[in-house]
């Protein structure tokens, strides 16, 4: 997994923004690629950031971050409001991440599991999505190489604001990919296989202290992002849970390697 950095808002003396500090998730294989990012919910420090998305590049001032353009609702982040994530080692003591966890609201593992079974999920997804002409033809579903010559907006993002109301995203031209990209919630190498990984599973039982109490909940959200298309924006998650105790962690796991400017994360210091 990719390595973040954060982000100050684009003008703290507009008042458009509290004075608070971005997190961006970063860098990795590059490819006009598809993304796509499993959130998954665990129950028994509860744990919901605000979060945003990189959006499309426009030819405008300076880069943000490594040679990149990044983006919130209201504009291009500068240089001077962009600083990198604390990453952790997995193999850390189990009370020390724990501390980073309750200190930062959130705690950047790579390498927690097992590449070979990410990559597995991957490429089951865009065979799923395959049949939607969503993949560039003679690449590898693994690879999730978006065909260029197809209209982007056949393809809308799951989950990126593309419908007002919660409802279906696109036009009457989208149909078949976005009933596919649902339809993957419901695959067995989904909601039984990845969402319920072990060592996943394993970690927040015994970075929590929660041990067998550990339970998963059924709520997860599989994005994905097609090149051209929005990105979501800046908000943050007003679930059922938000009103109840601190007994839950969100995971959000990227299926894949990630550009920083293509599925990465940006996320709001202090927004738990």
């Amino acid at each position: 997994m990719p390595s973040f950095p954060h982000l100050l808002p684009r003008d703290t003396e507009s008042g458009k923004f509290p004075r608070r500090t971005y997190h961006s998730l970063a860098k990795a294989a590059g490819h006009q690629s598809l993304h796509c990012t499993l959130y998954s919910v665990f129950c028994t420090t509860f744990e919901i950031s605000s979060i945003i998305m990189p959006h499309a590049l426009s030819p405008e001032d300076e880069p943000s971050f490594e040679g990149e353009k990044l983006y919130v609702n209201d504009g291009l982040l500068r240089p001077g409001q962009v600083g990198q994530l604390r990453q952790s080692n997995p193999d850390l003591p189990i009370e020390e991440l724990y501390r980073r966890y309750n200190e930062d609201g959130y705690i950047f593992l790579k390498g927690l599991l097992p590449r070979s079974d990410v990559l597995a999920a991957r490429e089951e997804y865009f065979k799923m999505l395959a049949p939607s002409g969503v993949l560039k033809s003679g690449t590898r579903p693994i690879d999730g190489i978006f065909d260029g010559e197809k209209n982007a907006g056949d393809f809308p993002g799951i989950g990126s604001g593309a419908s007002p109301g919660n409802g279906k995203p696109g036009e009457a031209t989208a149909e078949k990919f976005v009933e596919l990209a649902l339809e993957a919630h419901y695959a067995d190498w989904y909601k039984e296989t990845f969402c319920k990984h072990p060592v996943l599973k394993d970690f927040i039982a015994r970075m929590t202290g929660w041990g067998d109490s550990t339970l998963g909940v059924r709520r997860s959200l599989l994005r994905n992002n097609t090149p051209g298309n929005k990105a979501i924006g800046v908000h943050y998650d007003q679930i059922f849970l938000r009103h109840g105790e601190p007994t839950s962690v969100t995971a959000w796991v990227p299926m894949g390697d990630i550009t920083l400017t293509g599925g990465g994360l940006i996320y709001l210091e202090n927004g738990e």
